[in-house]
């Protein structure tokens, strides 16, 4: 045990902050560990940390056993070395493997290395995150810095969370539990059962509507399951084939937005969202279309936009063959772009 724990000091009260952080690193009340809580009013899409890595190794190397990250782990200079001796497992004991403590702590900076990031990695999974830290690959993996970005205002002492992996927003409690291999205590997972029902009802939605945007599952393949994400016949095979009316894809994009902003994800998901909208919107070709969409684009409330766009579902466009066309072209890229990273 460190020295500082046996001082009554924990570890990461020790641990160097930016002088401009907005945030400070405490214990939380709800059996969550240590985390870090916003010490200023926090605004959407401000920087929240930026952080260069202790040290980098290739993401093959960060096995448990492997003799490159225990050699990595003994080449740090003494300051280095007492800097990464304070992290905790969850703010607890010390890790017992250089694997374990590397995993924890660390960061891809590119699609073949990943870097130790001591102060990112104090902050705690939520899957109704407030902050993101987007990914970017740099050539100089050594100097990368992770950015962290506040999704939506942080109030002074709110905790700022991140999701640990973004695959699983469309994923049930019990799922999201099993993909994080460990038992998520966020004010979303720790919401009554009843609650919590209507959550799990709501992520299998978003679930189903991302898979009548793609008309495939994540890995390519066509959901043949007992119990398919989508279980209308004719909308699945419609979705699946690329026959579907532009009309009826902005109704779902705009329902999708709507649901996630009862989740309480939609922060996470809007870029990408209205990307899509605006994106099926340009695309439409009949004059009626291109009224009920420009009309719901204005309004002020997402229900509205869902609301307005709900008179033109299922309705014919004359831009409906070329879009589908193109977007089974660019299917057919992502997908083979999926399996080869997966490889």
């Amino acid at each position: 045990m460190s020295n500082a724990v046996n001082n009554g000091v924990h570890p990461y009260t020790l641990i160097p902050l930016p002088a401009d952080a907005p945030f400070e690193l405490r214990e939380a009340s709800n059996g969550k560990g240590w985390g870090a809580f916003a010490t200023r009013r926090i605004q959407r899409d401000e920087l929240i940390l930026s952080e260069t890595p202790m040290f980098v190794i290739r993401s093959i190397r960060a096995c448990p056993g492997s003799r490159h990250l225990d050699r990595a782990f003994r080449n740090l200079d003494p300051a280095t070395k007492a800097l990464v001796g304070l992290a905790r497992e969850n703010g607890g004991p010390e890790f017992t493997s250089a694997s374990q403590c590397f995993i924890q702590n660390s960061f891809n900076v590119s699609d073949t290395e990943l870097g130790f990031y001591l102060v990112q990695s104090r902050f705690n999974h939520s899957c109704q995150p407030n902050s993101t830290v987007p990914f970017t690959a740099y050539a100089d993996t050594a100097l990368a810095p992770v950015r962290r970005y506040a999704l939506v205002d942080i109030e002074v002492g709110e905790e700022i969370t991140f999701c640990y992996q973004d695959d699983i927003v469309n994923k049930v409690k019990d799922e999201r539990d099993r993909l994080l291999h460990f038992e998520c205590r966020c004010n979303c997972c720790m919401q009554n059962p009843a609650a919590l029902r209507k959550s799990d009802m709501r992520r299998d939605l978003m679930a189903a509507l991302t898979y009548l945007n793609h008309g495939v599952l994540p890995n390519g393949q066509i959901d043949d399951s007992d119990e398919p994400l989508v279980a209308n016949r004719a909308l699945k095979k419609q979705a699946e084939d690329r026959t579907m009316p532009i009309t009826t894809q902005l109704v779902h994009q705009f329902y999708h937005v709507v649901i996630a902003e009862e989740e309480g994800v939609v922060a996470g998901m809007i870029h990408q969202l209205a990307s899509n909208i605006l994106y099926l919107a340009c695309n439409l070709k009949t004059k009626r279309n291109i009224e009920i969409a420009t009309l719901a684009l204005e309004q002020e409330t997402f229900p509205e936009m869902f609301r307005i766009a709900s008179r033109f579902l299922g309705e014919p466009d004359e831009g409906d063959d070329k879009l589908n066309r193109d977007v089974a072209k660019m299917r057919a890229i992502r997908i083979a772009q999926y399996l080869d990273n997966n490889s």
